[in-house]
């Protein structure tokens, strides 16, 4: 897909055909005994013609993924109903962005982390610029990444780990001073792959 964008109408036919993509996925679905379900937003902006997706530094006060980098999300409450609407109610919580202002485009695969979480993804756009208020007890900073970096696999290096007796590439990206791995980097590398490739006829 086209990942640079002359003029707003460019912008609104890479939204259209991403979400005529996640529209014709079937998204892998996982459920695992014992995992906690979780969801996150993959919230993409267009920023001087290119997209972007914004990521978060978790702080030290929170339970799990210390520090880390990661995508807006938590964990599902039964009183949410669905994934979905996790994903938006800790996508507002966290950096306060508004469902409404969110136009979603679909929903992406699961995945499960070895911190025993399965968690559903969601594609969203936001409007640029957006006034993000920072849940300061959950997140310690945030920065929006060029989409590109995932599409050409921009990683600064790969290291191989067993999971359950299975090996998976774990890709670590340096973007300003972040450093984006694990489940995120994972999430972002596959949806790249997957969902912004050409078309190959």
């Amino acid at each position: 897909m086209k990942m640079r964008f002359e003029n707003e109408d460019e912008f609104t036919a890479f939204k259209e055909e991403l979400r005529r993509r996640l529209s014709a996925h079937s998204p892998r679905s996982i459920q695992r005994e014992g995992f906690r379900p979780a969801a996150v937003m993959i919230l993409i902006m267009n920023d001087g013609g290119v997209p972007h997706v914004l990521l978060t530094k978790r702080t030290e006060k929170v339970g799990t993924h210390k520090g880390q980098m990661a995508l807006p999300g938590g964990g599902y409450d039964e009183d949410d109903g669905d994934f979905l609407r996790t994903a938006l109610r800790e996508t507002e919580e966290e950096v306060g962005v508004r469902p409404g202002d969110i136009d979603v485009l679909g929903r992406f695969d699961d995945f499960i982390s070895i911190a025993g979480f399965q968690v559903v993804s969601y594609i969203g756009i936001i409007p640029f610029p957006y006034e993000y208020k920072i849940n300061r007890d959950e997140i310690e900073d945030y920065v929006e990444v060029p989409l590109s970096m995932f599409v050409n696999r921009e990683f600064g290096r790969v290291q191989r780990v067993e999971f359950e007796g299975e090996m998976y590439n774990v890709y670590y990206y340096y973007f300003r001073n972040f450093e984006i791995w694990g489940m995120t980097a994972r999430i972002l590398t596959d949806f790249a792959a997957k969902m912004l490739a050409p078309i190959r006829p």
